[in-house]
């Protein structure tokens, strides 16, 4: 059987590399989507080595009334109260980098401090840098490609500093750009930072950590906690558990190993229908061999075997050789862009789950697909083999008969080809179908995440407004003094505020979001209209499950010890589902001390300079209430965006490998098409057609499946996008997906893929003109 096997493998060469190249993308692309699934695995082990805080509070109250606040809460093992300053908005500048870059939500300690861990570690440090010194989470560093010694240049709302980084950590709570973003000072630095701060009514803050006794959840007790500092509300105070952290951390990076995965599963289903395709054609042309191999002693089961080892074969190398690249690969990637992604350092090491099981299953439907393909030669008999081959007799119908049919000859025997092979063509179909859908698929996600990132961009992050204002009082009066001076400058269509607190519907711990002016959010609503009214609310998908509830229900709210009915109007869906909307006015009657640090600017027909124009009209404003302005239209479409543009980065090396894989496709395509036809090739080139004839038949004759296939692939991705979108992102929240559909993409993806067939038939026939007919014949 060996021989069997290597002689296989001498004939088919060149269809056995392709199978190999595309095997070796698909197993590469699906380890490497496996490998970044592993980060919710990663965050428990590293919170599991260095045990963060359960839960954080970040609160303008002071220590006495903290330690009131959380005398009485059961399971509280631990907590440790720190100085803080929140650097709500600056700009910096770098050493190597004299760009102006904006960041918001610093929250920034002293070094020696407890920075919410019982076992703190930096991955990189270097004291000996300079006298002020800054130490960064590996966030912050890998968002804005910071390294130890540069030297940081900060404007902020308490003055100008400057430090050079001599440290970077990572940090499970304050290390994501969901969230707030630890940073810590050397002792002198901080001092007098502190005294700057101290001017300012929400600068200067203190941190808590919580660490709860095993087994305790702590959650509503710190909610307790939370509204007794807020007090009548004129003290401010926030917080959130490490479960949410987590949830923040990893869900976009699950995103994209689920774009990766379901983009290899594609692939790979080619590779199966190659495997058919293959061995079809394999076993019509060798027939006779086969026959004779029987003749000779072989069994049915023996050569049955040879072929299914030889794709198994292909497909262990392969797949080993795809696992080794994305080992390789998978740490760059990670420093690269995934890393900035959700703050979390990747372990190097081998992880035998993924790979082991992934090599197993390739190999276990590699070989079912194999065996299933060969089970024509089942009952063959070797006289039978010999003789006739798998037919004895033919009953084709003459499709086309040249003698009654008008039209060009090389036109006629094209089609009479095409249509003399229909079981050729259902493979073919199939094939051609599944590289125009991938083409397809791959486009449209292209314009949602390069061209109009609009619906992808609110899918992954809720409502984007144009424009940020930041507020020196960020208090409800002087926010709604704000927006009414904002709705009147020139260009500015909408001017709204929206801000969040954690608060509790049933068991669950929801987010609620409060807003001025509900017509201005976009919050995803999939079923049922936005809040309106003060008793109304608008709740996410996984909330409205848990609860059991839907539109036209009633639910509780509490916010701490204050509890109201709502009457739900609408469910909603974004990654970040865990939310609950309502009118400011609704969470003042909740108890919420509703305050706003920022307000939302649309602008009109928007564009980067219609944005730059607006803001410019702002700050000649000469608001003192107003501290700064940002562009967030040009941040959205620009690296900053670091959710839309890795998924972009993703989609765009997708497209090319689906490029690849088109052409490798086509390529053994026309390969086994050319084997199989090749006796029929020589016989007409002997009564006198030309090569050039011969290869217009060629290519002519796939184009009636190509082009049904091209067309069923191509609307097959348009109607299916958002669907496989929503099975994709099902289980963060995703219930009705709406990317944007392009139809004219339709057209162009099924002329392109057919010429391309054409094209490249056409130009990979080119061989035919070296081979006499007595060699197309006979070898």
């Amino acid at each position: 059987m060996v021989k069997l096997i290597k002689a296989g493998f001498r004939k088919d060469r060149t269809i056995m590399a392709v199978f190999l190249m595309i095997i070796f993308i698909s197993t590469f692309l699906l380890h490497t989507g496996m490998l970044a699934s592993m980060y919710p695995r990663l965050f428990d082990e590293y919170a599991d080595e260095q045990h963060p805080a359960d839960y954080i509070i970040w609160t303008t109250a002071d220590n006495g009334s903290i330690d009131t606040a959380l005398a009485e809460c059961n399971g509280v093992k631990c907590y440790a109260t720190e100085d803080m300053v929140n650097i709500p908005v600056f700009k910096f500048t770098t050493s190597r980098c004299s760009k102006e870059r904006a960041q918001s939500g610093w929250f920034v300690q002293r070094l020696g401090d407890n920075v919410g861990y019982e076992t703190f570690v930096f991955d990189k440090r270097n004291d000996n840098i300079g006298e002020k010194r800054i130490y960064i989470n590996t966030y912050i560093a890998a968002a804005n490609d910071l390294c130890i010694g540069d030297k940081m240049s900060l404007d902020t709302p308490y003055g100008k500093f400057e430090y050079y980084i001599a440290g970077i950590y990572q940090h499970l709570i304050m290390g994501n750009s969901y969230y707030y973003e630890s940073a810590l000072l050397d002792e002198t630095s901080f001092r007098e930072l502190q005294e700057a701060a101290g001017k300012s009514d929400s600068g200067k803050m203190h941190l808590v950590f919580a660490f709860a006794e095993d087994g305790a959840d702590i959650e509503d007790e710190m909610e307790a906690a939370l509204l007794q500092l807020r007090g009548d509300g004129s003290t401010y105070a926030n917080g959130h558990g490490i479960e949410l952290s987590r949830s923040g951390y990893t869900v976009v990076v699950n995103i994209l190993a689920g774009f990766i995965a379901a983009f290899a599963v594609i692939i790979m289903a080619i590779c199966f229908i190659m495997i058919v395709f293959t061995i079809n054609n394999n076993i019509s042309r060798d027939i006779i061999n086969i026959g004779a191999l029987r003749s000779v002693g072989h069994t049915v089961r023996q050569i049955r075997a040879a072929l299914t080892a030889e794709f198994v074969i292909l497909g262990a190398v392969g797949s080993l050789a795809g696992m080794i690249l994305s080992y390789a690969i998978y740490p760059a990637m990670e420093k690269m862009f995934i890393r900035e992604l959700c703050g979390i350092i990747w372990k190097e090491r081998f992880y035998p789950g993924i790979s082991l099981g992934m090599l197993a299953g390739v190999l276990l439907m590699t070989a079912a697909v194999a065996m299933f393909s060969t089970m024509k030669i089942k009952k063959l008999q070797p006289v039978t083999a010999l003789r006739f081959g798998l037919r004895s007799n033919s009953f084709k119908k003459n499709h086309f008969p040249l003698s009654e049919t008008r039209g060009k000859l090389n036109f006629l025997l094209a089609l009479k080809s095409s249509m003399q092979n229909m079981g050729q063509n259902i493979v073919i179909f199939f094939m051609i179908t599944a590289v125009a859908f991938v083409t397809q698929f791959s486009g449209l996600l292209f314009y949602n995440t390069r061209v109009d990132i609009t619906n992808f961009q609110r899918m992954i992050q809720g409502d984007a407004p144009d424009a940020y204002v930041y507020l020196k009082d960020d208090s409800y009066e002087s926010a709604c003094r704000v927006i009414d001076v904002l709705s009147k400058v020139d260009g500015v269509s909408e001017a709204y505020g929206l801000f969040s607190v954690e608060a509790t519907v049933g068991d669950d711990d929801v987010t609620l979001i409060y807003v001025t002016d509900p017509d201005c959010v976009y919050c995803g609503v999939y079923e049922g209209e936005i809040m309106r009214e003060d008793n109304e609310v608008v709740i996410g998908s996984s909330v409205a499950e848990s609860l059991g509830v839907g539109v036209g229900d009633e639910i509780t709210v509490g916010y701490g010890e204050n509890s109201r009915r709502y009457l739900i109007t609408g469910l909603q869906q974004s990654v970040m589902n865990t939310r609950l909307y309502m009118t400011d006015k609704a969470a003042q009657a909740l108890g919420v001390d509703t305050r706003y640090n920022r307000i939302r600017v649309r602008v009109t027909d928007a564009t980067d300079k219609r944005v730059e124009e607006v803001l410019g009209r702002i700050n000649s404003l000469d608001d003192d209430a107003i501290t700064e302005t940002k562009n967030y239209y040009r941040e959205q479409r620009s690296s900053e965006n670091v959710p839309v543009y890795a998924v972009g980065f993703i989609v765009l090396i997708m497209i090319i490998l689906s490029v690849a894989t088109v052409l490798l496709v086509i390529r053994l395509l026309l390969k086994a098409v050319f084997i199989r036809k090749e006796r029929e090739f020589g016989i007409k080139k002997a009564v006198g057609f030309t090569s050039t004839q011969l290869r217009y038949q060629l290519s002519l004759s796939l184009m009636p499946t190509t082009i049904i296939a091209a067309i069923t692939g191509s609307v097959a991705g348009y109607i299916l996008l958002n669907p496989l979108f929503t099975l994709i992102l099902g289980g963060y929240g995703i219930r009705n997906a709406n990317l944007l559909l392009q139809p004219f993409l339709i057209p162009i993806t099924a002329i392109s893929v057919t010429l391309l067939v054409f094209a490249v038939s056409f130009i990979m026939s080119g061989r035919m003109k070296k081979l006499s007919a007595y060699k197309l014949i006979q070898e």
